[in-house]
């Protein structure tokens, strides 16, 4: 009758944590352990919380999504920051397609190099 006592498991309210959207929080989730994460929203109607998880050793930035059931504990994080999660870096434009140079030409394309051909702005110069 009064064995060992087993932790108890309480659920988050919906409540909760909705006050966490766009903070830092330190929480325990199942299948993950221990976690450092960025809460970006929570849906009322399903109970989903989106967040960006930060697992040590790496702390990459991981995306999931969660049922606010399975949050075990919440707490507000004040340890360093990891990268603030944001955009993915935009790729670079692709460079122009290779223009190529007509003889004697300088940088600048065709139409110098023909300018400079038929003498249209004054007579050629030969060195």
């Amino acid at each position: 009758m009064y064995g060992p006592q087993q932790p108890t498991v309480q659920f988050l309210p919906p409540v909760v944590v909705s006050q966490y959207v766009n903070q830092w929080v330190t929480t325990s989730i199942p299948n993950y352990g221990e976690v450092t994460a960025y809460i970006t929203d929570y849906n009322r109607r399903t109970g989903m919380v989106s967040m960006f998880m930060y697992r040590a050793p790496r702390y990459q930035p991981q995306f999931i999504q969660v049922h606010h059931s399975d949050l075990v504990g919440i707490a507000p994080y004040y340890g360093p920051i990891p990268p603030r999660p944001g955009r993915p870096p935009r790729p670079r434009p692709p460079r122009p397609p290779y223009t190529p140079w007509y003889p004697g030409q300088q940088p600048g394309g065709f139409i110098p190099w023909i300018i400079g051909q038929t003498g249209l702005f004054g007579q050629q110069r030969y060195y």
